[in-house]
């Protein structure tokens, strides 16, 4: 992989674990809702799940941007 192609990854990564992660996440604290992407992935959450859903995609995508950054310097 070039760096180019490493970059692209990262910003992918990131859209997803804002607009799948970040986004639902403050929705749902203010306003008791995900919203509708996230709804239509993971179908309507609640309780602990409600928070724990959205937490666990940003830690994965911020791991996968993570990883990427390390394997950069090998390209």
């Amino acid at each position: 992989m070039t760096r180019r192609t490493i970059d692209g990854l990262q910003g992918a990564c990131a859209i997803v674990g804002i607009t799948i992660g970040v986004i639902p996440l403050v929705r749902w604290v203010a306003t008791d809702r995900h919203g509708g992407l996230f709804e239509w992935v993971f179908g309507a959450r609640g309780g602990v799940s409600a928070y724990l859903v959205p937490l666990l995609l940003i830690a994965v995508a911020v791991g996968a941007i993570a990883a990427l950054e390390k394997a950069k310097p090998r390209a």
